[in-house]
């Protein structure tokens, strides 16, 4: 009698995070065309106009500083000043280098045209732009999936991909900002109470510490959320699922390569900065950037690719050996 395969052989181990991102480069180096649409994005913010969402951040303001809410003035809201460039908004999803460093940062071969819209036309533009920056987001992470899983680029078949990943991903973030408003409430209420019986300081505190942990947790355990929902064809919820699963079983390995993610990410734009500060070495930075950060995505679903296999076969083999007891 044979002896069973060990595990090994049947499950091999997933590439390690060094060699996941050396294999997303070297796909990315046989397809140079898919960090165009960052650069394309970041060419219009660049070189476009300026739309000004001064009025929202006015009326904001005013709002905000009414007497009762506090014993003096709050500062402004700062990313609704006048400064602020709506367009900014398309790159929610889609890393940006002009987004990062901010538009004003980035050397101009002209003066823009700035655009300050009334106040209800600008609430429109902004939510335009909202869901402009899903759908353009979810067609860039649905391109890169599609090459991921080795499938051709079919125009219909992304066309209807890239339509039902956005209203998925519209769905999550709908269920991310009612859970931050529950939340909200709830904060407000436990600090009012505390306030009452002299507490308000100490429960502020904790609330600061709590806020830290809370998103730094939710960053982690979220972090694979588009990758489930554009490469598994995940819901909301069943994309937050298999995000927290693949952090359940791979949790060193996850933990490395968010590290090395955000390194690249928060590094990169400030080591380009030196190239921001000419318009005409402007280009190479923002090709420079769109290159690194479209493969260090396709490195993260690469890196989902490969575990969620594991997390999936691990779900089957504990329904089977559920059912074989019963």
């Amino acid at each position: 009698m044979g002896s069973a395969p060990s595990r090994s052989l049947r499950e091999p181990a997933p590439a390690g995070v060094i060699d996941t991102i050396g294999t997303a480069f070297m796909i990315l180096n046989r397809r140079p065309y898919l960090a165009l649409m960052v650069v394309g994005l970041d060419l219009l913010l660049w070189l476009g106009p300026r739309i000004s969402v001064s009025e929202i951040g006015r009326v904001v303001n005013q709002l905000l500083s009414r007497p009762g809410l506090g014993g003096q003035a709050p500062a402004p809201v700062p990313v609704l000043s006048a400064d602020f460039d709506a367009l900014v908004i398309l790159a929610s999803l889609i890393p940006s280098l002009v987004a990062a460093l901010g538009p004003d940062n980035i050397a101009l071969p002209y003066q823009p045209l700035v655009l300050q819209p009334m106040l209800a036309v600008s609430i429109g533009i902004v939510f335009s732009l909202f869901l402009a920056s899903v759908g353009l987001g979810m067609s860039y992470w649905t391109i890169l999936a599609h090459v991921v899983r080795g499938e051709r680029l079919r125009r219909v078949q992304l066309f209807r991909s890239t339509v039902r990943n956005t209203l998925v991903m519209l769905a999550y973030l709908g269920l991310l900002a009612l859970a931050a408003v529950g939340l909200s409430f709830l904060a407000g209420f436990t600090l009012f109470g505390a306030t009452l019986l002299g507490l308000g300081d100490f429960v502020l505190f904790l609330f600061g510490i709590a806020t830290v942990v809370l998103a730094i947790v939710f960053y982690i355990g979220t972090f694979f959320v588009e990758d489930a929902i554009v490469l598994s064809g995940a819901g909301p919820f069943r994309a937050l699922i298999y995000s927290l699963g693949i952090c359940r079983i791979a949790f060193w390995p996850t933990m490395r390569f968010i590290a090395a993610s955000l390194i690249v990410q928060l590094g990169l734009p400030l080591a380009l900065r030196v190239f921001t500060q000419s318009a005409a070495a402007v280009p190479f930075a923002l090709v420079s950037h769109s290159y690194v950060a479209t493969g260090l995505i396709l490195a993260s679903l690469l890196f989902y690719r490969e575990r969620i296999v594991l997390l999936l076969r691990q779900g089957t083999n504990a329904k089977r050996e559920e059912e074989s007891r019963q």
